[in-house]
C-alpha cells in the first residue's frame, strides 16, 4: 500500500440502481440475483438490501478486474454531517472498515475531501491509505503535491477569508473556513432570511478576482483557484498513482455531496459511482441511505467481495450469484 505519511502540513439500503421504478421492486433478471440462488449466504443479514439485489453487477464487475480502487468522500460518507465543520468524527468500525479493506492485496483506498489534507488525514486515522484534500488540490499519494495554481492563489484566499470575516461579522452563525489553498464559507447555522446576503457578499468578492472562482455544496460557499480541478481529476490522478500501468482495476467512488458529480461522472461506465443518501440529482447508478451503509458495503467488500477480484484470471470460472 501506498505510504501516505504527510509532510510538516502538515440502513438497511444500498447500492441501487437510480431509475423511474422503484429499486425495492425491481426483478431485472440481471441484476437481481434469485432468492435461491447459492452465494455468501452468510453475510447477507450484513449487507444493505439494495447491494443484495444488485450482487450480480457488483460481482461480475469485480471478477472482470485485477485490483479494486475505492475512493470515499469524507463528511456525509464515511462521517455524519454535523453542523460545526471541526465535530464531524468518523465511527470506530467505520475506521477498521477502511484500514481492513486498504490492508488487502490487490486493493487501494482514499479519501476525496473538500477538506484540507492534514485535516481530513486526522480525520480518518488510518496512516496506510491515500488522500486527496481540497477536492484534489492537494495530493498524498506516493508523495505529497499541491496544485501550482492552488499555491499562487494562497495570498488572495487568505484576503477573502479575512474581508468575508469582517463583512459577515454581525450574521449569526456564518463560518469562514481558511484551509489554505481553498476556502468554504458555511451557512448551515444561518437563518434562511440571512443566507441571500452571505451568498451575494461572497459572490461580490469573489467576482472581482480574477484567480479565484466560485462553486456551491451542502449549506456552503467554495473558494477555489480559477483552475479546471475537480473531485473528478483527482480520482483521476490517484488512479494514474495508484493502479499498475499493466492492470486493470475496478474504481468505486462513494460521495454524497454536489461536489462528487465530478468524480462520478468520470468514472461513467468504466467504474462503481454510490451516492450516498436520497437526492435524486446524481450521476451514480448506485445509492446507499448513510454512513452506516457505507461502512456495511466497505465491511462486505472486505470480508467477500475482494474474494472475486480477478475470480476467473485464479480459477479460470467465478461463481456470481
Amino acid at each position: 500500500m501506498a505510504d501516505s505519511t504527510d509532510p510538516d502540513h502538515d440502513g438497511d439500503t444500498d447500492p441501487d440502481h437510480d431509475g423511474d421504478t422503484d429499486p425495492d421492486d425491481s426483478t431485472d433478471g440481471e441484476t437481481v440475483p434469485d432468492d435461491d440462488a447459492d452465494g455468501p449466504d452468510d453475510a447477507d443479514a450484513e449487507i444493505p438490501a439494495r447491494l443484495r439485489e444488485n450482487l450480480y453487477v457488483v460481482v461480475e464487475e469485480l471478477v472482470d478486474h485485477e485490483g479494486l480502487l475505492v475512493a470515499l468522500d469524507f463528511d456525509g460518507t464515511l462521517a455524519a454531517i454535523e453542523n460545526l465543520p471541526e465535530e464531524a468524527t468518523i465511527p470506530d468500525p467505520t475506521r477498521e472498515a477502511v484500514a481492513s479493506l486498504a490492508d488487502e492485496p490487490n486493493v487501494e483506498v482514499a479519501v476525496v475531501s473538500g477538506r484540507e489534507l492534514a485535516d481530513v488525514r486526522e480525520r480518518v486515522g488510518v496512516p496506510d491509505i491515500s488522500y486527496a484534500g481540497n477536492h484534489g488540490l492537494e495530493i498524498h499519494a506516493d508523495e505529497y503535491t499541491v496544485h501550482p495554481t492552488a499555491s499562487a492563489a494562497k495570498d488572495d484566499i487568505a484576503e477573502l477569508c479575512d474581508l468575508l470575516t469582517d463583512e459577515l461579522a454581525d450574521i449569526e452563525g456564518v463560518i469562514v473556513e481558511n484551509k489554505g489553498v481553498t476556502a468554504t464559507v458555511h451557512h448551515r447555522l444561518v437563518d434562511d432570511d440571512e443566507v441571500p446576503r452571505v451568498v451575494d457578499s461572497v459572490e461580490s468578492l469573489v467576482a472581482a478576482r480574477d484567480d479565484v472562482r466560485l462553486t456551491t455544496g451542502k449549506d456552503v460557499l467554495e473558494l477555489r483557484p480559477a483552475v479546471e480541478w475537480d473531485k473528478g481529476e483527482a480520482v483521476r490522478e490517484l488512479r494514474d498513482e495508484l493502479v499498475p500501468d499493466d492492470e486493470r482495476w475496478l474504481p468505486v467512488y462513494v460521495g454524497d455531496d454536489t461536489t462528487d458529480e465530478a468524480a462520478f461522472s468520470l468514472l461513467d461506465d468504466r467504474g462503481l459511482g454510490v451516492k450516498v443518501g436520497d437526492d435524486p440529482a446524481t450521476e451514480a447508478p448506485y445509492r446507499v441511505a448513510d454512513p452506516e451503509a457505507v461502512r456495511a458495503v466497505l465491511e462486505w467488500l472486505h470480508e467477500y467481495g475482494v474474494e472475486f477480484v480477478a475470480a476467473d484470471h485464479r480459477d479460470g470460472s467465478a461463481e456470481t450469484s
